[in-house]
């Protein structure tokens, strides 16, 4: 009994820090001019990405991301907007990993890739000094908010912890089961990194660089080894996007993946969006660490198992 007692205070103080991290969040956020918005959980499409299936309500679907109606709000004008929301993907369960979480997305028109790193960076240092607690760890991996980020592309950081350069022979199958076994452990350690210029094929809804179109423009964050944001410098061609929709379709067919509606409202707003990026920060994983949890079950009032 007196175990359970001590476990409930812990999950209590936990979730208490949890409140005042994202109210840290929602304050920083307006103060750099951010617009909150809600928009839809349950929609028509949920995207047709390979690697994520949407759970299924009736005719709809809950999101896996609010990233499509976002960028329709963008595309109506909207400059700098974020929001903080439940998304839901199926099959997704481990340490870092819970069916339901909470995502933080913001998108600031007129803001290139680079911009987007500072702006990420900077916004993460504003919350982790306003809590008191810039080091961070995570299985015995340490991290410190507070000194400069490091910037490291994709091919440096494989060549260095896989021994070869994706841009040279990529192999998709390799490319991330390399990057989760070899990469992902040695990011973020002592300071957070930046993983950036991923592989073209890769690109999602992010713009390629028009320097060297075989990487896209995207990156990720790191912090003691732990991914907890990805950002695109958005794709505003409806075209390319469609083909890109497409293809995931043929992907998802050759594996006997259930096909899933291509948003078309967002294709006929991105010839409205201005130049931008966009970042979603897995907020459960951000709490994780700020609160020196073991994992994301830790800082959730009802894991999946709990529901």
């Amino acid at each position: 009994m007196k175990s359970q007692l001590v476990a409930s205070h812990s999950k209590h103080n936990l979730l208490t820090q949890r409140a005042q991290i994202i109210s840290l969040l929602r304050a920083v956020l307006n103060e750099s001019a951010y617009l909150e918005v809600e928009t839809p959980q349950r929609v028509r499409s949920a995207g047709t990405d390979l690697n994520l299936d949407p759970f299924e309500t009736e005719e709809r679907y809950l999101i896996t991301s609010p990233e499509f109606h976002l960028k329709v709000l963008l595309a109506q004008g909207y400059a700098r907007i974020y929001q903080i929301c439940h998304c839901f993907r199926k099959g997704e369960r481990t340490a870092l990993h819970n069916p339901e979480f909470t995502m933080l997305e913001f998108y600031a028109s007129g803001m290139d890739l680079s911009g987007m790193m500072i702006e990420v960076e900077t916004i993460t240092k504003a919350v982790a000094e306003k809590f008191g607690r810039h080091e961070v760890s995570f299985r015995q991996k340490v991290g410190d908010l507070s000194l400069p980020w490091e910037r490291i592309s994709v091919d440096e950081a494989f060549q260095k912890y896989a021994g070869w350069k994706p841009s040279l022979n990529f192999d998709e199958d390799r490319f991330y089961f390399d990057l989760v076994d070899q990469v992902d452990p040695h990011l973020g350690i002592g300071r957070p990194s930046i993983l950036y210029d991923y592989p073209a094929r890769l690109a999602m809804l992010a713009s390629l660089s028009t320097e060297n179109p075989s990487v896209a423009r995207r990156f990720e964050v790191y912090v003691c080894g732990v991914e907890i944001a990805n950002a695109f410098e958005e794709l505003t061609d409806p075209t390319e996007q469609r083909r890109r929709f497409e293809e995931d379709l043929r992907q998802r067919a050759a594996l006997n993946k259930p096909p899933y509606p291509i948003d078309e409202r967002l294709l006929e707003a991105l010839p409205d969006m201005p130049p931008c990026s966009g970042i979603a920060v897995g907020v459960d994983r951000l709490v994780m660490l700020l609160t020196g949890a073991d994992s994301v079950d830790q800082v959730i009032a009802f894991p999946d198992e709990e529901v």
